[in-house]
């Protein structure tokens, strides 16, 4: 039998279980077959980019090309720093977004540890790529909480932006509409939060090209690959 792998959260010391996602009450079955639940929802909602991929379209392009899927839409949010962000801060540069948020308990650290080990690959790569983890708590997540949240993963202020708002629903919309990601409050467990585990790889138009499940073991070599694929559809101007 394999042993239990699992990983320490630096935001909170704690053990991570890396084998399963979890909820912010690990020991609630229920809230756990929510979690596969929105698995599934998660899927359903990218389906128009599986028919990109296996509906024949893909197929005939380039081996090595990703498909062209969703526009981000435009967002105004603000980031850690005080700054104000918005989609053409991000125009010409190739970036990797989440949506976590602070106080989470199930797979939020496990995705914010493997976002660091992504930021890590890319700057030893010299590779100028952004990442994004926007906040789906803006109420809690204050640019101050954001702050001390990134420094526990080692964000680089420059390349790892943390981006929160003043109204919830926007960005649950932005996650949704604008991403096609699941975002929904577990009615079993009074409304707390679940949501899509997924990393979503942007070009330099502001175009959605792949999605990355953020729990599965190699996602960062995966993702990378992507990555090269795009930077040799788009080299650095």
């Amino acid at each position: 039998m394999k042993n239990k792998e699992t990983a320490v959260d630096p935001a909170s010391g704690n053990e991570v279980d890396s084998a399963l996602p979890r909820t912010r009450n690990p020991g609630a079955s229920r809230q756990g077959k929510a979690w596969v639940g929105l698995v599934v929802g998660g899927a359903v909602l990218v389906v128009f980019a599986g028919w990109f991929i296996f509906g024949g379209r893909y197929s005939a392009r380039k081996a090595d090309a990703l498909p062209v899927l969703f526009e981000v839409p435009d967002f105004s949010l603000v980031e850690r720093t005080g700054k104000r962000v918005s989609r053409a801060d991000l125009a010409g540069r190739i970036w990797i977004a989440d949506f976590i948020f602070t106080n989470c308990a199930g797979p939020c650290p496990r995705m914010s540890l493997a976002m660091s080990t992504i930021q890590n690959a890319l700057l030893e790569r010299r590779a100028d790529v952004q990442l994004v983890s926007f906040t789906l708590d803006p109420e809690r997540d204050t640019p101050d909480v954001l702050t001390e949240y990134a420094r526990a993963y080692g964000a680089d202020p420059e390349r790892w932006w943390f981006l929160t708002g003043d109204d919830e629903n926007v960005i649950h919309e932005l996650a949704q509409g604008g991403f096609r990601l699941a975002v929904q409050a577990d009615p079993v467990e009074g409304g707390q939060l679940i949501h899509s585990t997924h990393f979503v790889l942007v070009d330099r138009n502001g175009r959605i090209r792949a999605y990355h499940e953020g729990l599965e073991e190699g996602v960062r070599e995966r993702l990378l690959i992507d990555v090269d694929r795009l930077l040799r559809e788009q080299p650095p101007r």
